[in-house]
């Protein structure tokens, strides 16, 4: 969504900027032809910033708009945007090695779905946390079976190998 944003943001920046130099452009080929104004009235916009001092109040609310725009943009690129891809170590340091976030649950819905009567529902991989919600079916040993789907899972997950494993959280319900 940030990307969608951020090019949505520089599309528009970059045709007020094309907008504005052609403005300038016209503006100043007409300045030379000793024509009148074309496109904007400058001499009025020059004569009103001439006579408006910082302190006027259209001068500061203009000011706090700008400002207010700034820092939301500011804040909107420093906050942290969602993980797609969890880093993995690799024998080679030269080689950057992720996992993405869909290629992790899948590969632990597969963990899960290999005992019988252990029904994968949902798994979700973030950050720093993964839940694993499973369902079983007719469990004779329930404690044994949540000790070795939950093994299961956390040796598919040091397999990979990850630089932070997140935290595993395990939910299985029981159906009869």
């Amino acid at each position: 969504m940030r990307h969608v944003v951020n090019r949505l943001l520089v599309l528009i920046v970059g045709l007020a900027v094309i907008a504005l130099a052609i403005v300038v452009i016209v503006e100043v080929i007409a300045e030379l032809a000793g024509a009148d104004p074309v496109l904007v009235s400058w001499p009025s916009v020059y004569a009103w910033a001439q006579r408006t001092t910082w302190s006027d109040a259209m001068a500061l609310g203009i000011s706090l708009l700008l400002a207010a725009v700034g820092m939301a943009l500011v804040i909107g690129q420093l906050w942290p945007s969602q993980v797609k891809r969890l880093p993995v170590d690799s024998s080679d340091h030269a080689t950057d090695a992720a996992i993405t976030r869909r290629g992790l649950a899948r590969d632990l819905t597969a963990a899960v779905d290999d005992f019988n009567g252990v029904y994968p529902q949902r798994v979700t991989v973030r950050r720093s946390r993964i839940t694993v919600r499973a369902a079983a079916k007719n469990a004779a040993e329930p404690d044994t079976l949540d000790d070795a789907v939950t093994a299961s899972v956390r040796d598919r997950m040091d397999r990979l190998h990850m630089r932070r494993p997140p935290h595993l959280v395990m939910n299985i319900s029981r159906r009869s």
